[in-house]
């Protein structure tokens, strides 16, 4: 079977919300009760970061915050450590695959289908989810940003060698950075790579603007994950827009494709992602 899957990862094979949210409120609320620091005043420094670096996960926040710099000097680490902790813990707790996504995955590659991955998320965050969720072992291809720059500390930091911290399976190749969906041409640029013709590719992803409207540019077919949208969910939503990377006009843009109506999917998965099998023939 000649076809070619591609799928978004964030919120489309796990709940990347969810996991944001769990991960980045556990971290605030320790380091917000230790430093004393005034919460406005903590997200809009983190906001700050955050459109610096391109990424609202970037690992290394607490250590730039301009406020922890004045009070704990080069000890910013070592007084924020149980902060850290409580992020690794949310980690640890929330990330999960979706139910059926294993399964899909699985069968869809016994069928001769050939799986790619794009993603926004940069190449250190994605990498990092892929081998804990074991989709090293699942997806053929992964295409991701290029990486933001890492402190120089981070290599000290690491518990392994380099080896350790890269795809043995799965091939990760790379999209320019800055390059934000929807993007059809950065579609089309991975499906010519990959030497395969539009009518044999399916897209799938969980956001109506930066998935199946860039699916649609492209003339190619567009699956909506509408299982994994989760902007409805205010209390997570609000928060990573107070800390978002996202300019003004990128979240004008994704509230207008919310509007009922503004963008139509041309297939819709409304339980999870193993709905995809009928529509691949399989």
């Amino acid at each position: 079977m000649k076809k070619l899957l591609i799928t978004d990862v964030d919120n489309t094979l796990f709940d990347w919300q969810k996991l944001w949210y769990e991960c980045f409120s556990a971290m605030s609320k320790t380091a917000i009760e230790i430093s004393g620091i005034e919460a406005n005043d903590f997200y809009s420094e983190c906001s700050s970061i955050h459109q610096k670096y391109g990424t609202s996960e970037y690992a290394f926040v607490l250590n730039e915050l301009p406020s922890f710099k004045r009070m704990y000097g080069d000890r910013v680490l070592e007084a924020m450590q149980s902060s850290i902790d409580s992020f690794r813990k949310a980690r640890s707790k929330n990330l999960r695959l979706y139910p059926g996504v294993e399964e899909a995955l699985d069968r869809l590659r016994d069928a001769g289908v050939t799986i790619a991955a794009f993603t926004e998320s940069q190449a250190f965050y994605t990498n990092y989810r892929f081998r804990k969720l074991g989709l090293d072992q699942k997806v053929d291809y992964l295409y991701s940003p290029v990486d933001h720059d890492l402190p120089r500390e981070v290599n000290s930091i690491r518990k392994y060698s380099p080896e350790n911290y890269l795809l043995k399976n799965t091939e990760h190749r790379f999209i320019p950075y800055g390059e934000y969906k929807p993007n059809p041409h950065i579609l089309l640029s991975i499906i010519e790579e990959l030497e395969f013709n539009i009518e044999d590719t399916v897209y799938i992803g969980d956001n109506l603007l930066k998935d199946v409207f860039m699916a649609q540019q492209a003339n190619v077919t567009d699956v909506y994950a509408a299982y994994g949208a989760a902007q409805h969910r205010a209390e997570e939503y609000d928060l990573l827009k107070k800390v978002t990377h996202w300019t003004p006009e990128m979240v004008e843009r994704e509230q207008a494709a919310l509007k009922p109506g503004a963008i139509k999917p041309t297939y819709t998965l409304s339980k999870n992602f193993s709905e995809i099998l009928k529509i691949m023939g399989i």
